[in-house]
């Protein structure tokens, strides 16, 4: 009898394993939201800082607005030439409060912060008037 109970209990635990196994197959798969570089805070207006990080870079550097589907929210490419796949880009958002928080988002980093990083921040320390 207890065989029985036991082949039938573990018969129902594989079906319900597999039925969650297809319910997740069927999901599209998402990549995670990438986390910031860095972030700082800045109290220039946000027309004047997107302007000033959308200007042309020293050489070496592509520069480039991407359009946004959020309000108050620009995204802007900020790519060294040399490393084209150092897909890195600063987004400028709106703030209530009045100011506005630039993110360094650097796709595939793992962590540290290295030139790109540093000269990114520099550029927007200065755009937002900040030695």
């Amino acid at each position: 009898m207890f065989k029985h109970l036991m082949v039938a209990t573990l018969v129902s635990l594989a079906a319900a394993a597999c039925s969650d196994v297809d319910k997740m197959a069927n999901q599209p798969l998402t990549p995670p939201k990438p986390v910031p570089a860095w972030s700082s805070v800045y109290t220039v207006p946000y027309d004047s800082m997107v302007t000033c990080l959308a200007a042309p870079a020293a050489s070496g550097f592509v520069v480039n607005i991407e359009p946004s589907s959020a309000p108050g929210t620009t995204s802007i490419l900020y790519v060294p030439q040399s490393a084209p796949q150092a897909e890195s880009r600063y987004v400028v958002k709106r703030v209530p409060d009045g100011t506005i928080q630039v993110d360094w988002i650097r796709i595939g980093t793992v962590g540290g912060l290295d030139w790109l990083d540093v000269q990114a921040r520099q550029r927007a320390n200065r755009c937002g008037g900040i030695s």
